[in-house]
């Protein structure tokens, strides 16, 4: 298959990554406006997806250029991803509850630090035996995106954005088509040309609900907070 991978199709896994990062930086954008804190958090969680998608299509690049794989590009996206989703859902998680007049917890990274530091330590257990290291941050990095968008789904139709979280439920299910599609293998390289670009079209319509819902939260909980802080 890597003789079949063309530079064209390497360059194109670039588009993924960019629409992910418009999706959560819009979405950073938006709980920084709420709580600095939570969204210094939330930039933590974003920082460390992007450069573990910059990695993954570079790596993707490389491989097309050269033929070459190098094994700590390959291996370096969960390590990354894993944690950056599950502190990105975790600062996702606070805004809910301040969107629901609840305040946010006085020490927000604790859990997300336990989680990660339970799961790190399986993943080092695992590949201290010989075993598949990565399944546990696969595992961690697949609850924390799918937690993320299925809150976000919650979140627009509780709403009555319906649109929406229609977007977001069709990035959620191509999210879980594409982790099934992984588990298989395929010979032929249109294959790879629809897994890419159906994640493509997935994280772009991300990055338009995320406007959107951003939208509407700056149109009614942030303008309101400022007009009238005393009340949040």
């Amino acid at each position: 298959m890597q003789d079949q991978y063309t530079v064209i199709l390497g360059l194109q896994d670039y588009m993924t990554v960019i629409f992910s990062a418009i999706g959560l930086i819009i979405l950073t954008r938006m709980m920084i406006q709420m709580d600095r804190s939570i969204g210094r958090m939330a930039t933590i969680g974003a920082i460390l997806i992007v450069l573990g998608g910059l990695l993954k299509a570079s790596g993707k690049l490389i491989i097309a250029a050269t033929g070459t794989e190098i094994s700590w590009m390959y291996h370096g996206l969960f390590p990354l991803i894993a944690p950056g989703f599950t502190i990105f859902a975790w600062s996702l998680y606070q805004v809910r509850r301040m969107l629901r007049e609840q305040p946010p917890l006085k020490r927000p990274w604790i859990v997300p630090a336990i989680v990660i530091g339970l799961f790190v330590v399986f993943s080092a257990f695992i590949g201290q035996a010989g075993g598949p290291w990565r399944v546990p941050l696969i595992l961690l990095a697949s609850i924390g995106n799918i937690g993320m968008l299925i809150m976000l789904i919650l979140a627009a139709w509780g709403r009555k954005m319906w649109t929406t979280g229609a977007l977001f439920l069709t990035t959620m299910l191509v999210v879980l088509l594409m982790s099934q599609m992984a588990n298989m293998t395929f010979d032929t390289i249109a294959v790879v040309w629809f897994e890419q670009i159906s994640q493509t079209i997935a994280q772009a319509l991300f990055a338009l609900g995320a406007w959107q819902y951003s939208q509407a939260i700056e149109t009614s909980y942030i303008r309101r907070m400022v007009v009238s802080p005393a009340a949040f």
